[in-house]
């Protein structure tokens, strides 16, 4: 009897820790696998990034290539929002709302 005790005490010792090292591993997997979705969804993010980064250097580059004088001032106006010396600009409301 005092055998089939201790070793029942050294059984549910043993029970107890198998049970915790099972469970910390199913958390670490778990952990794991929603670190592994995370990066995949930014790593799509970035990458979707660089294409949009590489279609607007294609595109500066196709400009670059055939720009003359009255492109660069139309791009200067149009896009970077410049303007001439002593210049007056006026801005319709819609142009206002859509900025």
């Amino acid at each position: 009897m005092k055998i089939q005790k201790r070793f029942l005490g050294q059984f549910i010792g043993l029970c107890m820790f198998l049970v915790f090292i099972v469970f910390s591993m199913i958390g670490g997997f778990l952990f794991q696998i929603t670190k592994y979705k995370d990066y995949s969804s930014e790593i799509s993010g970035l990458n979707k990034e660089i294409e949009e980064a590489d279609k607007e250097i294609e595109e500066l580059k196709a400009i670059e290539s055939n720009q003359n004088e009255n492109d660069l001032e139309e791009i200067a106006r149009i896009r970077l929002n410049m303007v001439k010396p002593n210049e007056i600009v006026y801005f319709t409301e819609k142009e206002i709302e859509s900025k």
